[in-house]
């Protein structure tokens, strides 16, 4: 690997540390699949951020403050909360917020109006069902004062923006559809600016005939080439194990081997050069030193 790429250590661009929060006794209970954390995961990380934790708590004011808290007090950059918004008693994740970040609570006339918007929208795909702006449907426009709510294109209940302390706080339904609707649509334009000047680069490679144990020795000497790319083996089982008394090649055996490779860059031709290079030189490792037969497959589709 060439000087120029390792100079580039000195001026990797540092990834938006993100710490993400699920919110709800019914996800704890086994009522609930919890799916938020798994999408916004994958989501932010192919955007350059670094998701540091992921978290699931129960619907109380205690643990929603202790969890935000312990964030902006480790220098996170950005926490983002799903669920908890609802109309009923204990969707009370807003006024759990705004204890933790010290505002009052109001219902906030902008979010009551995204409420009253999407009442009226759905309407037309609910006939006949009550749509009156009770109580319960204006709770779901309380918001800290001061913060600004987000629209939400699906649902009715709005998010929630704030910044504190360098750290941005975004506050979301737990509905999947609602939660997304609100990420890709309305902070679209937020994101532009939060990931500026930052890229991410993965690559995966498939390997057949030798072990993830065997494949380990190979994987340390490629982490010490390029410390900062990601490399990460992953088994993967293709049917049902067949036994067999004889010898397989690598092409008859029911398993492999996933290879990850990614890396946070600031130009993504960089990171395309840096991955491949790495690759390159694990596999002209593996060719060299391992001594039964294996198979490549440098180019698979998405996996």
């Amino acid at each position: 690997m060439g000087k120029s790429v390792k100079n580039l250590f000195k001026t990797l661009p540092e990834p938006p540390k993100i710490h993400l929060i699920a919110i709800g006794n019914e996800l704890l209970n086994g009522e609930t699949r919890e799916t938020n954390l798994a999408w916004l995961t994958k989501w932010f990380t192919r955007r350059g951020g670094h998701v540091c934790r992921a978290a699931i708590i129960p619907d109380n004011f205690e643990a929603v403050g202790m969890e935000i808290t312990s964030a902006i007090e480790s220098g996170i950059d950005l926490v983002v909360t799903t669920g908890g918004l609802g109309p009923t008693d204990d969707d009370s994740t807003m006024a759990a917020v705004a204890s933790c970040i010290g505002l009052p609570i109001e219902i906030n006339q902008e979010a009551l109006g995204y409420v009253k918007e999407r009442i009226k929208s759905l309407s037309k795909y609910r006939p006949g069902i009550p749509t009156r702006l009770n109580k319960e449907r204006q709770s779901m426009a309380v918001c800290p004062v001061g913060c600004k709510p987000l629209r939400n294109p699906v649902g009715v209940a709005p998010g929630m923006f704030h910044k504190i302390k360098g750290t941005t706080l975004i506050v979301l339904p737990g509905v999947p559809s609602e939660m997304k609707g609100i990420i890709k649509e309305t902070l679209k334009p937020f994101w532009k600016s939060f990931f500026k000047g930052i890229c991410y680069v993965r690559r995966n490679i498939i390997l057949k005939g030798i072990p993830e144990a065997e494949l380990a020795p190979f994987i340390r000497r490629a982490n010490r080439k390029d410390p900062s790319v990601y490399v990460k083996s992953r088994l993967k089982l293709i049917g049902k194990p067949v036994k067999s008394t004889k010898r397989l090649l690598p092409g008859e055996l029911r398993w492999q081997i996933i290879l990850h490779f990614s890396v946070t860059e600031c130009d993504r031709k960089c990171g395309n050069d840096r991955v491949n290079a790495l690759v390159d030189f694990l596999i002209k490792d593996v060719r060299r030193k391992y001594k039964y037969p294996f198979q490549v497959d440098l180019n698979p589709g998405r996996v």
